[in-house]
């Protein structure tokens, strides 16, 4: 009897895979990859508020650890493949862009890792959705790109999304108090949520600045040699921060909880890399750039299960402007014919061209 459920049980499983899987395998794998970036996010938020900690973890020491790990990664391949050209510190005229990608990355992430502490999982993930309204608008400084009425018109709806979010008491007065509930899921003082709010957004223009740094480097160095910057920049910006900031210092794991919840943040992270590079390769940009909304689906799917957290109205208000905005900016913003080509450099290298919003498919770092 057992026997028989096991074999029908396969051949349900097998015919599911050939006829739903396999056909949409760039789909599924992108899906898998932000479903485990939202297991890391989620990993981060635990630790951060895990009241078995001595002392509350910092996002400094979660972020050492994790890019200590990815660093070591990055020089074993580098070193044992000897694939990478210039490695490990990348072409001599790039080094110094390439140490600002680190220390913008490092930005980028602090930001999201920050905001975990006082935003919920939902209402610091909609913030990361204003990347692709901020970026045409670094661009358009840095690098002389298009930028539209419609970028700009929906950037600064967005931000009152923001307000929304952040709900601030000079603003909506005891409203803001009756949609906070549990300190675990987010907290209930206006203060720490406007704070955490204002890294967010600065963690919002690290990583736009980012993409705009990459579009820069173009191909002229190898994508491992950036992420392996910015796993370096990060440990070191994280290890003197600890050393030079009072009231900043490392705590080992002490419980089989908090071991797990460290192996898991790093264990997600690599198999979500994996995922996210297989999908891409897969799938075409425009249907991938899409499913970064799934991101706000994975987290408020967490926010309930693990806090029974449901954003109140005006958060709710507030993530749904800003992923409409986001949406028509990636939807309606015509690709550069530019992008099919580009013209060569004297390196043999592309020179990149204004940056195409479909591109854009988001991890909790911008390293990918």
């Amino acid at each position: 009897m057992s026997l028989g459920v096991f074999r029908s049980a396969k051949a349900a499983a097998t015919d599911f895979y050939a006829k739903v899987v396999e056909p949409n395998l760039g789909i599924s794998l992108l899906l898998t990859s932000q479903c485990l970036n939202s297991v890391m996010i989620l990993t981060c938020k635990l630790l951060e508020t895990d009241k078995d900690w001595d002392e509350p973890i910092t996002p400094i020491q979660i972020l050492f650890a994790r890019m200590f790990i990815t660093y070591v990664c990055c020089v074993l391949y580098m070193v044992i493949t000897r694939s990478v050209e210039d490695a490990p510190f990348g072409p001599k005229p790039l080094r110094p862009i390439l140490v600002a990608r680190g220390v913008l990355g490092f930005l980028g992430v602090f930001g999201l890792y920050f905001s975990l502490q006082y935003l919920s999982l939902s209402d610091a993930v909609a913030i990361t959705f204003l990347i692709p309204l901020v970026t045409p608008f670094f661009a358009w400084i840095a690098l002389g790109e298009r930028y539209s009425v419609l970028e700009a018109v929906c950037a600064v709806l967005s931000f009152g999304g923001i307000l929304l979010i952040a709900k601030p008491d000079f603003i909506f007065g005891s409203a803001s108090k009756l949609e906070t509930g549990d300190d675990a899921a987010e907290s209930a003082s206006s203060e720490l949520r406007v704070l955490a709010t204002a890294v967010a957004l600065v963690g919002v223009c690290g990583a736009s600045s980012v993409y705009v740094v990459l579009r820069k480097i173009g191909k002229a160095a190898h994508p491992l040699i950036s992420v392996s910057y910015f796993a370096l920049l990060t440990c070191i910006i994280c290890f003197l921060s600890t050393i030079l900031i009072p009231g900043l210092s490392f705590q080992a794991p002490k419980t089989f909880k908090q071991w797990f919840l460290f192996m898991l943040i790093g264990l997600s992270g690599f198999f979500m890399q994996f995922c996210l590079a297989a999908g891409l390769q897969r799938e075409k940009a425009g249907r991938s750039a899409l499913l970064i909304y799934s991101n706000m689906v994975f987290a408020l799917f967490w926010d309930f299960v693990i806090w029974n957290h449901i954003p109140g109205l005006l958060s709710f208000l507030g993530t749904a402007i800003i992923v409409i905005n986001a949406y028509l900016i990636i939807k309606l913003k015509p690709s550069t014919p530019e992008s099919l080509g580009g013209d060569a450099t004297k390196d043999g290298y592309k020179k990149p061209s204004d940056i195409d919003l479909e591109d854009f498919v988001f991890s909790d770092d911008e390293s990918l």
